[in-house]
């Protein structure tokens, strides 16, 4: 058995006898009517009438229920209650009867089907967001509840775990283990201005297949029979079709609007369940009207000239030195602000999160489980005619990657995702400049020839691909540079509006009193609350190119989110975000720049991914493709020379690439694998150890141009009692090398003879007596941390100059720290020093054999401020004859 299910017809006969003869050429075999087949349209008996030659099946709307005298209308808007009371003298007593006495809800086994809501149908409130679909879904047990009342079909889905996240309208097989809500969007008020046509959804209960069909009707035709009425309202999409088809001066709003009545949260409903009834049994379709003739609407021109018509310049609501609430604006905009009034506290458009009501009791209608045979086809039903080759179906699904890449060949200048053909329009002409980004880029490796400078683009309409929600994840990343500026910048962001500053925005902010450097924010403001992920004292105004990422994990905790900040591949801040402070839609379009930008200031290769990325994800590095180790015995202490070990079925040779999976644990003791020279990669929290020095050759060697690779939470632990020569090691998230892991002394030497590079953090672990040496100056920037949680006391030396990379020292329990003779700058002028906890093998926590400059030394937790210290001003912590000059380094 297959289900038509429409809604939202609207008095269109136009719309509705098109959408009849699709359902007919589909086979479907049951009618349902979602409500609202009246109101705003010129043939309210026609289509009432219609409708219920094909189907008993029907649900109360809000415009039938105020058309009857059921609800009060007053609250509708303009437009919409002008057409009530228009329907009142249109409908006659038996119409208004019929429509009086249908249900807020029907119910057939594990389908349910309700106009608006399922909490409390006669509300109609809107079901516009997860939140609202999660109060919903907590409403009733139904495996799918489908919906109209928006006009913008969706589909929300709600997992096992009570999580919920929105889906677009494509056709889906909908899953037994979790449940449903699907909007089935609008047949006579369609509110979508790249795709007019009338939509209906098919669903098979056996198969459980949901089918978004979109249907093409006579938009002039339906104007025509607009004329003959009183009505004095021009639809959204009639409008659309006059601006964009014909030409016409017709001024249109930004979208179609949702709200048609404003329903008060803690309003009662609007609706008694008194004074609704039962409907009748399944009847038999009928033939379908021979005026279900689809118009020749050029879709393809429509959808192209609506994004001109509908496109809207906003700009960002300014932020302040350092708690960003509006933007600066240019002259222009300036004047055009001064006319308007003072914005409310509370933007319009702002919904207050609604409050958890107890669901009424609702009043539903059973369909019959097994219905009547399926109707021949009638005679009269017209020949199917084919779909227009110029007409494709628009989809607006959630776009997965949108990347922008700022090239010197875009058209007109517009910025063009180079994977779903997502448009930001140019505000301002942006300026040709050499790439910021590497060339080739590291993480594809992509030709990448220019970027731009300081130009502004911006979306037609927000359409919330770039929302922040608790249903899915993102994650934006790119490359600036900015020279030397004095008010804070806009990156990009959906905070665009004049109005309304809700939405998000990254931006960068120059020097305050007292810092050592620059800031930058990744901000969120929901209108009520403000949330930023900030990290201050940053060297950016320096005209090098630098790589962001602003990461939303939408699930980072039951009850928040978070918002993550990066900076050249590290994360230099994060900030939670409680769900309940979320808006759940994107408020304004997504922007690119703004017009007080600095001159100096460029973007280049603007990624967007719709999930949560790690940093090992983003596109700063190339990724490494080998031979790959898939599982292991944590048992066995060879794991790596079992041939079923690895993907493949063979030991790798020493050539290859080799990539030990997540989470494996790899031994190496009797197995004496030949000498390696390709790369080594240790996956997220893969560990590998090394019981003899023979097992060491698959460690890249000093000199050479492979290296181990570590991603986060790898460990890679040394056991042999020799001295280990450690080569190449690319950090990119915390990596952990164990010194050992027997508690009996050894004494080993673990040396870095080559550099160490990344953005992620290098931790170390000795055992006792264990010494590791740096004797490469290093570029990692993820700091080092010594330490030991089993009390063995070991140290580390400090050979070279910048040998511990470019980020803070952190010398924690039972560690120590030598600074060799011959240098000076081991430790970088800007980091900080901590040393914390007992002091390791060495005489004192610190050995100052030659003088050495930082930016902050702490000790046991205590700031020690600027100044010169020795082994006079610290005993007992600081040793031998060198110098330790504290400075803040601006």
């Amino acid at each position: 058995m297959r289900y038509a299910i429409v809604s939202d017809l609207h008095a269109n006969s136009r719309a509705w006898s098109a959408v009849l003869a699709d359902l007919c050429e589909q086979g479907a075999d049951v009618v349902v009517c979602l409500g609202d087949v009246v109101g705003y349209g010129p043939n309210p008996s026609e289509v009432l009438q219609s409708v219920r030659s094909v189907t008993n099946n029907f649900v109360m709307g809000n415009h039938d229920a105020a058309a009857v005298g059921m609800m009060d209308y007053s609250i509708f808007n303009n437009h919409a209650r002008q057409a009530i009371e228009w329907t009142m003298t249109a409908l006659n007593d038996e119409e208004k009867q019929f429509l009086a006495s249908v249900p807020l809800a029907i119910e057939a086994g594990e389908i349910l089907f309700v106009h608006a809501e399922i909490s409390e149908p006669g509300r109609f409130a809107y079901i516009s967001d997860t939140e609202v679909a999660r109060e919903n879904f907590e409403a009733n047990n139904h495996l799918v509840t489908f919906v109209g009342h928006t006009h913008l079909p969706k589909i929300f889905e709600r997992n096992q775990q009570g999580h919920v996240r929105e889906l677009a309208d494509d056709n889906a097989r909908l899953d037994a283990n979790k449940r449903y809500i699907v909007n089935v969007g609008s047949v006579g008020e369609p509110r979508d201005a790249r795709d007019l046509r009338a939509r209906y959804v098919l669903y098979d209960p056996e198969t459980r297949e949901v089918i978004f069909r979109r249907v093409e009707f006579d938009i002039v035709a339906y104007r025509n029979d607009l004329k003959t009425t009183t009505l004095a309202l021009r639809p959204f999409f009639l409008r659309i079709y006059e601006q964009v088809v014909e030409g016409r001066d017709i001024s249109v709003s930004n979208g179609g609007s949702l709200v048609d009545m404003k329903v008060s949260n803690d309003s009662a409903a609007l609706v008694d369940l008194g004074q609704v009834a039962q409907v009748a049994n399944l009847r038999k379709s009928g033939a379908p009207h021979q005026s279900a003739r689809p118009s020749r609407l050029p879709m393809v021109l429509l959808a192209t000239a609506a994004i001109l018509v509908l496109g809207f310049v906003g700009f960002w609501i300014s932020p302040g030195r350092n708690s960003p609430t509006k933007p600066p604006m240019t002259k222009k905009e300036d004047k055009t602000k001064k006319e308007k009034k003072t914005t409310p506290p509370i933007p319009p458009g702002v919904k207050p999160t609604p409050p958890k009501r107890k669901p009424k009791p609702m009043m539903v209608a059973k369909i019959p489980d097994k219905p009547k045979p399926k109707p021949k086809p009638s005679p009269l039903k017209p020949e199917p005619e084919p779909e227009p080759e110029s007409v494709p179906a628009t989809k607006s699904g959630a776009v997965e990657v949108a990347w922008w890449r700022m090239g010197d060949d875009s058209e007109n200048n517009a910025l063009i995702d180079q994977k779903n053909k997502i448009t930001l329009a140019p505000v301002k002409e942006g300026k040709t400049i050499k790439a910021l980004a590497p060339d080739p880029i590291p993480g594809n490796g992509t030709d990448n020839s220019a970027a731009k400078q300081l130009g502004i683009w911006e979306e037609e309409k927000p359409n919330d691909h770039f929302a922040l929600t608790d249903s899915h994840s993102f994650t934006f990343e790119g490359w600036f540079f900015i020279g030397t500026f004095h008010k804070p910048v806009f990156l990009f962001g959906t905070r665009s509006n004049l109005e309304d500053s809700r939405g998000w925005h990254l931006d960068i902010r120059p020097r305050s009193r007292g810092q050592r450097g620059e800031s930058i924010s990744f901000f969120y403001d929901s209108g009520k609350n403000q949330t930023q992920a900030i990290a201050s004292n940053l060297r950016l105004a320096n005209a090098a190119a630098h790589h962001f990422a602003i990461v939303w994990d939408h699930d980072a905790s039951e009850q928040a989110g978070q918002m993550n900040l990066y900076l050249d591949g590290k994360k230099v801040a994060n900030a939670a975000l409680p769900h309940d402070q979320l808006i759940g839609e994107q408020v304004s379009p997504l922007r690119v720049g703004a017009s007080f930008n600095p001159p100096k200031l460029g973007l280049d290769e603007l990624l967007f991914t719709r999930r949560s990325l790690e940093p090992h994800e983003f596109l700063i590095r190339a990724k490494v493709t080998g031979i790959t180790l898939v599982k292991s015995n944590k048992r066995s202490t060879d794991s790596w020379a079992e041939p079923g070990n690895w993907a493949g079925g063979e030991v790798p040779e020493g050539s290859d690439n080799v990539i030990i999976s997540p989470g494996l644990n790899v031994q190496i003791k009797s197995a004496k694998p030949e000498r390696f020279t390709g790369k080594l990669v240790l996956k997220k929290g893969a560990s590998l150890q090394l019981w003899t020095k023979e097992s060491e050759t698959i460690l890249p060697k000093p000199g050479k141009q492979a290296r181990l690779i570590m991603f986060a939470n790898s460990r890679l632990v040394l056991r042999a009692k020799e001295e280990s020569m450690l080569g190449p090691i690319e950090i990119v998230e915390s990596a952990n090398i164990f010194g050992g892991i027997s508690t009996s002394g050894h004494h080993a030497i673990r040396s870095f003879a080559s550099e160490i590079s990344g953005p992620g953090q290098l931790i170390v672990n000795g055992v006792n007596g264990n010494a590791f040496r740096f004797e490469y100056a290093n570029t990692f920037s993820g700091g080092t941390i010594s330490k030991n949680t089993a009390s063995q006391t070991f140290h580390l030396v400090g050979v070279s100059d910048g040998c511990f990379g470019t980020g803070d020292v952190e010398v924690r329990d039972f560690a120590s720290l030598r600074i060799r003779k011959g240098t000076k700058d081991k430790i970088a002028d800007s980091a900080t020093l901590t040393l914390s906890g007992p002091k390791g093998n060495l005489d004192q926590k610190l050995m100052m054999e030659a003088n050495e400059t930082v930016g902050r030394l702490v000790i046991d937790g205590v700031d020690q401020g600027e100044g010169v210290f020795t082994k006079k001003t610290h005993p007992g912590t600081i040793g031998g004859d060198g110098k330790l000059t504290v400075k803040n380094v601006d």
